[in-house]
């Protein structure tokens, strides 16, 4: 097996994007799996009725970052 190694070429403004949105994605990923957590301890333990509580507690977060 082998792999085949790439990398992009970025300037200074698209570096500093794509590092913004990987700090997001670890973030978003970090609340989400607390919240999964917290649901499963709790008793809930339908995947769909978690990943389903999770969208809403993210969008709601969203919407009030937005707005500030």
């Amino acid at each position: 097996m082998f792999a085949i190694k790439r990398a992009l070429k970025l300037n200074k403004p698209e570096a500093t994007l794509m590092a913004k949105h990987a700090g997001f994605r670890q973030v978003v990923f970090n609340l989400g799996f607390s919240l999964r957590v917290q649901m499963y301890g709790d008793g809930s333990f339908s995947d769909s009725k978690v990943i389903g509580e999770i969208k809403k507690v993210l969008t709601n977060r969203v919407k009030k970052q937005h707005c500030n």
